[in-house]
């Protein structure tokens, strides 16, 4: 009924079983875990992505760092063959994630808590060496993306035929990360996906921008368009919204990149550094703000911008802050 606000999505219509589907799906196309989040250590902030990801028969991984205060962004991507020996498939054993130099493990008893996901690398501009240690353990319900966690919709979803997504958006974070032989000691609250099954050929993958947004309020909130927006220009988008409780609501809401962008120097791609986001069933209007520019994978045709953020805004008439993430997969600019 008009009036009664945006309606939830049964915990029914839900597709994800944990702890099974933490699991390796043997037969999926596609699959990763994908760790990011905003860490502290003590008055610096720091955003990282810790990112397994196999794209049968290739595999690869995703590590990035950026030190927000000092203005400073290390990545490197690294590929590998992939197999369906590189994750623990078997809910009964204890759970691992194991690809080059990332490794995330966690008890069998719930693989989505006490994980502890390690990882190293070199930044590929100026050879610097980067670790992580950290441990992260979910705090409350799972984040089911999209309210039933499969897309596009079916009574019968195939491995195959569909994509399935769920994340752990409150994970409590503690650890290390050292830079250059400089150890820190980190907190947080972070966020992990899982994402399997189809997600398109090689030629035809879509693109899309992304804005993962945890709240002061407790509202988690994932808003993505597979539409590519213009400066200025108001996009049609989709949001996944829980609330602390877990209810969880999937529903439309708009996109507009205002502000300033950033063009990577090596991709040649334009980025959006400030997102509006409104989500008209709640009132919502919030601005998701890179705190570094340059924060790319810059391969290729590939190249992904993915960053640490924050949030701004309003919620159902409240004023509400938080951190953010920003993902843009855009197409490079053509020479002339």
């Amino acid at each position: 009924m008009k009036g009664d606000g945006p309606v939830p999505i049964p915990p029914s219509e839900s597709v994800i079983h944990l702890p099974a589907d933490h699991y390796l799906h043997i037969g999926a196309p596609t699959e990763w875990w994908w760790n990011i989040g905003t860490l502290k250590a003590g008055d610096r902030t720091f955003g990282f992505e810790i990112n397994t990801a196999a794209f049968y028969p290739t595999a690869f991984t995703q590590i990035m760092l950026t030190d927000v205060d000092r203005n400073l962004h290390f990545q490197q991507t690294a590929w590998y063959p992939a197999s369906n020996h590189w994750a623990e498939q078997d809910p009964a054993k204890d759970w691992f994630v194991k690809l080059g130099e990332v490794h995330m493990r966690a008890p069998q008893s719930d693989p989505t808590r006490n994980m502890r996901v390690t990882a190293r690398m070199v930044d590929e501009a100026t050879r610097t060496p980067v670790a992580f240690d950290l441990l992260v353990s979910q705090q409350g319900p799972p984040f089911i993306v999209w309210g039933t966690g499969v897309m596009p919709p079916s009574p019968k979803p195939t491995l195959k035929d569909n994509n399935f997504y769920y994340s752990l958006t409150r994970l409590a974070a503690s650890g290390s990360i050292s830079i250059g032989g400089e150890t820190l000691e980190v907190t947080g609250v972070t966020w992990m996906d899982h994402e399997y099954g189809a997600f398109g050929t090689e030629e035809d993958r879509p693109k899309w921008i992304l804005q993962d947004m945890q709240l002061s309020n407790g509202v988690c909130i994932s808003n993505f368009t597979l539409k590519e927006p213009e400066l200025g220009k108001e996009t049609p988008s989709l949001a996944t919204v829980q609330r602390a409780d877990g209810t969880t609501y999937f529903v439309s809401s708009s996109v507009t990149p205002i502000g300033a962008t950033w063009t990577s120097p090596e991709s040649k791609t334009t980025y959006f550094m400030q997102v509006k986001v409104e989500i008209p069933d709640f009132a919502a209007t919030l601005l998701v703000s890179s705190l570094v520019d340059s924060q790319e994978f810059p391969i290729g045709e590939a190249s992904v911008y993915e960053g640490v953020a924050g949030a701004t805004g309003t919620f159902e008439g409240e004023e509400v802050a938080g951190t953010a993430w920003s993902e843009q997969t855009m197409r490079p600019k053509k020479d002339d």
